[in-house]
């Protein structure tokens, strides 16, 4: 038994639950055996083993999701830790404690041709908020030492405005394997709170509340407690433009707009006084083009030592959470708004309305994830693809139950079905994703198999990349089916086989209805010419009602 690698990893893991580490999902590897073992063997951490480590990542991602606490992901040494880079950079930016420890080769292996060593150290430095490459372990007490300074530095990016990925490197020589019966090592010691609290001068705030006609536009902000900007908007008539993913539609206050996006493709002029914007930016792209154009004033309120500016630099920008902020507003004398909050809220009826009666004349897309939304309970998650899921979730999720969470970070198709997956540890999920995204990731279902995980995936088979109806390249169709449509002609079914899900195939105009358990894989054919035409018919048709009403 190596006694100097015992005492060095079980002190690690022992920190790394004691900072807050709960769950670790583990690829199979040799040179992470200590850390693997040592995981294994604490009793107050939960392990996940996933052989895909890309999947394996985004796998953590939708555990963080579901918990809001920080997981760690540990691989081998070698192209493993590379699999790594899609999901670390979908944390970067959308700002999850993803805690990335990769096993390493010693450094006496390092850049002389040893086998499965690359050069580990600093290579998510693009990615990451903090990053250390550890010392091998030689039984000194300057081991354990580094890493009481290097927990306590990482654990300000688990929690408050630094929140972030970070990277631990650790090279291990041979032999690898601890002492398993030093249990001991691992047992409790707390550690120091870390506390974030900002507060800020009310007269930066009252010339822009002395304006009219207010607008709020509510992002993601990564379940943080919203219940201030409610009592706000109450007390001051102000309308909430909520994004999907700000899990405020399902609130049913009747300040809450949940038809933002629909309201701004068919308005010509927006007459708006001033805006608070809080979270991220909008997956709305006629809101953000807005916001970029308009000259009014703006104030971005995120709990973040680095603002996300985008889609402009606002006039004024507010560190601190959104509760925090809106709590000493709330005693201010209000502006008189109650006509322009009359006036949302009666456009935002309209919609809703026309909408339904929308969905009731159209057999695609757009209809059957509206006939999906009915179905979902309260405070279940619907998880969205990055395509025209979560573009038709802020269309059509209006007035439902349900909580919508997207990788909307960098916007990818990487792991959408494994970071889904994770959230069905700890929730009721279910999927909605196209063809391509799903193929991309068909990888993540192996934890249906490896962990029994319930979820319902609908896939929308339009055979290719439906969002690329709506750009300018379907002008040329000389080159559009090739390049960007992309038809892989594929049937599900096998998928389905293969991980064992139940499977289910419908046509989008079918009556159809989600399974209450189990695991599910729902195939939803659909066209995207005609998903193009229906989504332009409903826009010409709210045009005309809002003119005509408004």
């Amino acid at each position: 038994m190596n006694d100097a690698l015992t005492t060095q990893v079980f002190h690690l893991v022992k920190r790394l639950r004691d900072y807050g580490i709960e769950e670790v999902v583990i690829s199979p590897g040799s040179r992470s055996t200590p850390l693997a073992i040592a995981c294994e063997l604490h009793e107050r951490i939960t392990t996940y083993i996933h052989p895909d480590e890309r999947s394996a990542a985004f796998f953590a991602l939708g555990l963080i999701k579901a918990t809001n606490k920080p997981v760690a992901i540990l691989c081998t040494s070698g192209t493993a830790a590379s699999n790594y880079v899609p999901a670390v950079t979908e944390a970067y930016i959308s700002h999850l404690p993803l805690v990335v420890l990769t096993s390493d080769r010693p450094h006496e292996l390092r850049n002389v041709g040893a086998p499965q060593a690359i050069n580990q150290v600093n290579m998510f430095q693009n990615f990451v908020m903090y990053e250390r490459d550890f010392p091998i372990a030689d039984g000194s007490d300057g081991t354990i030492t580094f890493i009481e300074h290097v927990m306590q530095q990482a654990q300000t990016h688990f929690n408050g405005p630094m929140r972030g990925p970070v990277h631990f490197n650790i090279p291990f020589r041979e032999p690898l394997m601890p002492d398993v019966t030093r249990t001991d090592l691992l047992s409790y010691t707390p550690v120091p709170n870390v506390m974030y609290q900002k507060s800020f001068n009310i007269d930066i705030m009252r010339p822009v509340l002395n304006l009219k006609r207010g607008l709020i536009i509510a992002g993601d902000s990564q379940q943080e407690d919203l219940t201030q900007l409610l009592v706000f908007s109450t007390i001051h008539n102000i309308p909430i433009i909520a994004d999907p993913l700000s899990q405020l539609r399902d609130s049913k206050h009747p300040n809450v707009i949940t038809t933002g996006d629909s309201a701004f493709k068919a308005l010509e002029h927006i007459h708006a006084g001033y805006v608070i914007r809080v979270g991220h930016a909008v997956v709305s792209k006629p809101i953000n083009t807005w916001l970029a154009q308009t000259d009014i004033p703006q104030v971005l309120v995120q709990s973040r030592a680095t603002p996300d500016t985008f889609p402009k630099v606002p006039d004024l920008y507010i560190e601190m959470t959104a509760n925090d902020f809106f709590r000493q507003l709330a005693d201010e004398k209000p502006a008189d708004n109650k006509e322009w909050l009359k006036y949302w809220q009666t456009m935002n009826d309209l919609i809703i309305n026309q909408i339904h009666q929308h969905t009731q004349t159209v057999t695609d897309e757009g209809r059957a994830i509206y006939e999906i939304f009915k179905q979902i309970e309260d405070d279940a998650v619907i998880f969205l693809g990055n395509s025209m899921p979560i573009r038709d979730c802020d269309t059509f999720f209006t007035q439902f139950s349900g909580k919508p969470f997207c990788n909307r970070g960098a916007n990818g198709i990487d792991g959408v079905v494994s970071t889904a997956m994770g959230m069905a540890v700890h929730k009721k999920v279910t999927l909605i994703i196209g063809d391509i995204s799903f193929y991309h990731d068909l990888n993540g279902l192996i934890m249906k198999k490896l962990e029994s995980l319930d979820i319902n995936i609908v896939v929308f088979n339009n055979n290719g990349g439906g969002i690329f109806s709506y750009l300018p390249q379907k002008e040329n169709d000389t080159y559009f089916e090739r390049l960007f449509g992309t038809p892989l002609n594929l049937n599900f079914k096998y998928a389905a086989q293969l991980y064992d899900f139940n499977y289910y195939k419908f046509n989008a105009f079918d009556d159809f209805k989600l399974p209450d358990s189990g695991a599910n894989i729902i195939e939803m054919i659909t066209d995207r010419d005609e998903n193009l035409l229906a989504h332009q018919q409903l826009i010409h048709t709210l045009k005309d009602k809002l003119n005509a009403e408004l």
